[in-house]
């Protein structure tokens, strides 16, 4: 028996999106009669539906979900209500949502032994072979890497947009891509991420069913207010030069938040290219400031995020130096607290305006 399978209650908790756990959701749901349209009858099916609100709640305000570990499979069952509840707000935050699942989901995978790692990837379709398993072994190889991952299976969950995981610039042996174990942990990651997203997709086919739940939580009040504050467009009156999505994102990683993989390449891109096209500073200058912005992150790793902003930056790989993504982008991701109201197309065009408009008032005074 896999080490993390010697707690089989506490495993599906951790992992509610995993087979065991998907399947230990309906054999509780079938055990207890439970239906989900029927918890707000209940003082259970209450205690279940407000703690699912939390989960919720907390992963959209705050980007994070704390465990209970003392509901015991209560919590398994909870997490699985909250996708219910989620269907219920605007899309543009069923991402923000999926995303923290599967950050919690390889926070906690990370910590598992590499058995127990290579188990939960294939479990998600990711073929991964020990690296020593194959025939392509090579003693110099194995101090770099862990595992081999088939290129098709590489291909369909590695992240978008981030030079680092571009297969160019992989190590690419006989349809084998090589990798350490944490980067199959991220691969996992986006895997529970597109899982999580499919499920409220799902529940929303239904939504009309599960309204009850909504009404029994008053209406989820405070989410729809927060909803309100992001997909509301907001005139903004440029001031400073840093535009709102990408201030967002600094003062995440300064109150020592974990951004999404898009919004660090959004706020690499933008001050590289803040710092090198309109400063007018060497790049070497622009890459060291960068590094030193993700410092005071959880997951920093400095060799890792120079070799990925040295990628965006166009010193590595295919040489190409990238833009930040457009506003429609950053706003599609969850990434614009203003919904599109700076009226710019690009973060980078405000601070251009910005520039000039004070270039016109240092002129006019």
């Amino acid at each position: 028996m896999l080490r993390c399978f010697s707690d089989y209650v506490s495993f599906v908790v951790k992992y509610p999106f995993s087979k065991e756990g998907l399947n230990r959701f309906k054999e509780i749901t079938s055990e207890r009669g439970l239906y989900i349209n029927d918890l707000p009858t209940t003082p259970v099916g209450m205690q279940l539906l407000r703690r699912a609100y939390e989960i919720l709640s907390e992963a959209i305000m705050r980007n994070t979900i704390s465990d209970d570990v003392d509901l015991g499979e209560d919590e398994l069952v909870a997490h699985y209500i909250a996708i219910a509840l989620a269907a219920h707000l605007d899309k543009s935050l069923w991402r923000r949502f999926a995303d923290v699942e599967s950050k919690r989901f390889s926070g906690k995978l990370l910590l598992e032994d590499p058995d127990c790692m290579m188990y939960i990837a294939r479990e998600f379709g990711i073929e991964a072979v020990r690296l020593r398993d194959l025939d392509i072994y090579d003693e110099r190889l194995a101090l770099a890497y862990d595992v081999g991952v088939r290129v098709w299976s590489y291909l369909k969950f590695m992240p978008r947009n981030d030079p680092y995981w571009k297969l160019v610039n992989r190590y690419l042996l006989k349809g084998w891509v090589l990798a350490t174990y944490k980067d199959l942990v991220r691969l996992v990651e986006e895997a529970v991420e597109r899982r999580v997203l499919e499920l409220i997709n799902k529940a929303f086919e239904n939504v009309d069913e599960t309204k009850s739940l909504v009404d029994a939580l008053g209406g989820m009040r405070e989410l729809r207010e927060y909803r309100m504050g992001v997909t509301s467009k907001v005139k903004v009156q440029i001031r400073g030069l840093t535009p709102p999505c990408i201030e967002a994102i600094i003062n995440e990683i300064k109150s020592g938040g974990n951004p999404s993989h898009q919004a660090r390449f959004a706020l690499a891109a933008y001050m590289l290219r803040k710092c090198h096209d309109i400063e007018g500073r060497p790049m070497e200058d622009c890459v060291e400031e960068v590094v030193g912005l993700f410092r005071t992150v959880a997951d920093f790793d400095e060799k890792k995020t120079r070799y990925q902003v040295e990628h965006i930056a166009g010193l590595r790989g295919g040489h190409k130096f990238y833009m930040p993504p457009s506003c429609q982008e950053m706003n599609s991701l969850g990434l614009c607290p203003t919904n599109l109201g700076c009226g710019v197309k690009n973060p980078l065009n405000y601070t251009i305006k910005a520039l000039r408009m004070q270039s016109v008032q240092g002129t006019q005074g």
